[in-house]
């Protein structure tokens, strides 16, 4: 009878991993987004005025979301972070501590102008989640890394260009726990993509700034794994590989630069209906379905970025604040269809050469629960990070 039982289990698992790629986009679109919409930032400085950069210049001595800014950098930097994600839901919650990255500028001599080139590694999206399923608890880790090469140069006097191209790897690890059956669903990713931008120094009290990320090609090798709690041993598993592109994301803003203060804004463009879908794993008519389901349900959305400095006169700290406008590229899942953030942080420069940084930001948002309700729900990310200055 047990065994009679167990062969039945494994035909009704088989089944459902076969047609499991027909069923995934009108169960889980958040599967097709999650590459590019987690939560953004493993430099302290920057996610402390709300991820505001694109106009930041020298301000933020680190990764930013403008190449152009690093130009204006005429002194060496290097700079290592470390990165705490602490989730926190109705249901679930969960802490995990990681290297943020590490990331270096180093500026070059040349007869006229300024020259700059950056490098580094550094955590661009954490996939830290949690929430409640049909099934049981379900955890959600991992994210992903990019390895940065940038160059920035002053193509004329207060003019700046800059362009970088970042290769992403990373994977996620959403786990499910329930009392007859338990799933692991590991997606790993692989990809690249080109940012471009300009900073224009139109004062010496006001910075505007204009960056692109061009298309963003990501392959992912997508893992389930499901095993029943009394025979974990039987666990069965199947991958598919598909490539998602990411539209262009636009980015516009200003800074205005003061000794006791400075303000930032960034606004953030992009068209999500524009993703793509490919695979020679799928029959093309399920490609185009799925595409076509893509288009009617994504939507495009405005971020808010806006940030703000403190530069204390009687002593060498600075203080950080910033607010994110986070919009879903989908409907019907969150509150007003956003997410909200609030952060604060704080440098302290030790002396001409070391530096210590900190931020924290809360993301915190509604979503939807299976019986139609809104649950409150946050996700805490701290960061502490050490620069050199040469």
């Amino acid at each position: 009878m047990i065994d009679s039982l167990a062969n039945k289990s494994r035909i009704l698992l088989i089944g459902m991993l076969l047609t499991l790629p027909l069923m995934t986009f009108g169960q889980q679109r958040a599967d097709f987004i999650r590459p590019f919409f987690g939560f953004y930032g493993s430099q302290s400085i920057g996610t402390a005025i709300g991820n505001a950069t694109v106009a930041a210049g020298q301000l933020i001595p680190g990764a930013t979301s403008n190449p152009a800014n690093i130009g204006l950098s005429r002194f060496g930097h290097v700079q290592i972070n470390f990165q705490n994600n602490s989730f926190s839901g109705p249901s679930v919650s969960h802490s995990s501590t990681v290297p943020g990255g590490i990331y270096a500028i180093v500026p070059v001599a040349v007869y006229q102008g300024g020259l700059a080139f950056s490098f580094g590694i550094q955590k661009e999206i954490d996939f830290s989640n949690g929430f409640l399923t049909n099934n049981g608890d379900a955890n959600e880790g991992g994210g992903i890394y990019a390895t940065e090469a940038g160059i920035s140069y002053e193509a004329v006097k207060d003019f700046y260009l800059g362009g970088s191209l970042r290769l992403l790897r990373g994977s996620n690890q959403l786990s499910t726990e329930g009392s007859d059956s338990s799933s692991l669903l590991n997606p790993e990713y692989k990809g690249y993509y080109f940012t471009f931008g300009f900073l224009n120094r139109t004062s010496p009290n006001l910075n505007i700034g204009a960056a692109v990320d061009l298309p963003a090609a990501v392959d992912v090798d997508d893992k389930l794994t499901e095993w029943t709690v009394d025979r974990p041993d039987d666990a069965m598993s199947q991958t598919w590989n598909y490539t998602l592109k990411r539209p262009m994301v636009f980015r516009v803003g200003a800074s205005l630069l003061y000794p006791l203060w400075s303000g930032f804004y960034e606004l953030e463009w992009s068209d999500w209906s524009g993703l793509e879908f490919e695979s020679s794993q799928y029959h093309k008519a399920d490609v185009a379905i799925i595409n076509n389901e893509i288009t009617r349900d994504f939507k495009s959305g405005v971020t808010h970025h806006v940030g703000a400095a403190a530069h204390l006169p009687w002593a060498p700290v600075h203080l950080y604040a910033g607010y994110q406008y986070l919009p879903a590229p989908y409907g019907d899942a969150y509150k007003d269809d956003r997410r909200q953030s609030v952060s604060g942080g704080a440098s302290y420069l030790l002396n001409q050469q070391f530096s210590l940084h900190s931020s924290l930001t809360n993301y915190f948002w509604s979503y939807k629960n299976g019986a139609g309700n809104f649950d409150k729900e946050s996700n805490q990310m701290i960061v502490f990070g050490a620069s050199l200055h040469f």
